[in-house]
């Protein structure tokens, strides 16, 4: 069977707005596309706005991933889940949420194709000790209830991260800590760059 993941990968080219796909075998909700990582909304979200990031490549399980490809997933992580929260009208100091990476199937991995689930997490703050065990190991897991996502409810989500992410890209060349042009975005790292 072919990996749905790379499926995704080689119908999206990279570009700083990626078109939703539409296939006879569904679509897929790209929000981000670069030449090494992809990143589109899980058509089955546990909660809406959930995203899963991966390299381009195919990899089964993070060892498999270049060096390169690891650096520059560990980038978009950070700057992807500040973008999603602020669609979903949120910040990173009132919100919580999962990065969840699971390698085979033994640890819960179900598509073979290495990949980061970000998860929001809703219902406000609560102490450790209001969380039963069964609903920690949801959170710790990445589990629960599953609804497919609407078409429209899909597009319309991707299309606001695809511009908080913009958004979220112009800071970060302000500040001076991402350099290049959106299609060639790198890390400025001491004076060398780490391309992205």
């Amino acid at each position: 069977m072919p990996c749905p993941f790379c499926m995704i990968a080689g119908s999206i080219p990279p570009a700083t707005e990626p078109k939703v796909l539409t296939s006879p075998l569904g679509s897929a909700y790209p929000v981000l596309s670069t030449a090494t990582v992809i990143a589109f909304l899980d058509i089955a979200p546990v909660t809406p706005g959930h995203i899963l990031l991966c390299p381009r490549r195919h990899s089964v399980k993070a060892t498999d991933m270049t060096v390169a490809e690891a650096a520059a997933l560990g980038v978009w992580l950070p700057i992807l889940t500040r973008a999603l929260l602020k669609v979903l009208g949120t910040t990173t100091e009132e919100a919580g949420w999962n990065i969840i990476q699971a390698n085979g199937s033994e640890a819960g991995q179900t598509v073979p194709h290495s990949h980061f689930h970000i998860i929001p997490r809703f219902g406000g703050p609560r102490g450790a000790t209001d969380i039963s065990d069964a609903e920690r190991k949801n959170l710790a897991l990445g589990e629960g209830p599953r609804i497919k996502l609407d078409h429209e409810e899909g597009t319309q989500l991707c299309i606001a991260i695809q511009f908080a992410l913009r958004q979220e890209i112009r800071k970060l060349q302000t500040g001076k800590e991402l350099g290049g042009s959106d299609e060639e975005l790198f890390v400025n790292l001491h004076g060398h760059g780490l391309k992205l």
